[in-house]
């Protein structure tokens, strides 16, 4: 299935992406060390962000990922919901009551996976970015694993939240940072603000 999902993705849905979005990526040298799984975090701006971001990075890296995407998306939006499962690994990850969701990125990161997650939460309404949920604080520190900040220029108001079609072309700059590694005793919240200040400084 996932090669189904590969194929869609990549020869439909990616140049479709590509005709209403210009990308440039900026930082993908800081990715030729990473040999493990790592959970990769970027600013909420817009709908279009997680297919971007996909089409942004390096193949040996978008062929290992699965997006995080708000349990209420999936619930609600059966289409869609569809085809972020089939095309992007899709998986859903809960703002409340999100340990057993944790605990779902910690079986997926095991089995070789990368994570694709957004830690503001919710989508932004004004392209700025917001406070990080203390939830990828826990993940960094719990699993130890590395964490690639990076942050979506340009994008906001392409397709401004939930609308069934793209509004305007955008040209766009992926930055991706240096992996963040923390101690296993560093203070949840301490981190937390730690990743949002390494995107927002992108």
């Amino acid at each position: 299935m996932r090669i189904v999902g590969d194929t869609l993705r990549d020869c439909v849905v990616t140049p479709f992406i590509k005709h209403w979005v210009s990308i440039t990526t900026d930082g993908v040298d800081n990715l030729r060390g990473l040999n493990e799984p790592a959970i990769f975090i970027f600013n909420h701006s817009d709908d279009f962000d997680a297919p971007v971001i996909y089409a942004a990075l390096p193949r040996k890296i978008r062929r290992k990922m699965c997006v995080a995407t708000g349990a209420n998306i999936l619930a609600g939006h059966r289409v869609l919901a569809f085809v972020i499962r089939l095309c992007y690994a899709g998986f859903s990850f809960a703002r409340r009551a999100f340990r057993p969701s944790l605990a779902y990125v910690g079986e997926l990161m095991a089995l070789g996976q990368h994570i694709l997650l957004a830690p503001e939460g919710e989508l932004s309404t004004d392209g700025e970015l917001a406070e990080f949920k203390a939830g990828i604080g826990l993940l960094a520190v719990t699993l130890g694993a590395p964490v690639v900040p990076m942050r979506l220029d340009g994008l906001w108001g392409t397709v401004p939240m939930h609308a069934l079609w793209p509004k305007r072309h955008s040209d766009v700059t992926l930055r991706i940072g240096v992996p963040q590694r923390f101690a296993s005793d560093a203070k949840y919240r301490e981190v937390t603000v730690a990743l949002h200040d390494a995107v927002r400084a992108l």
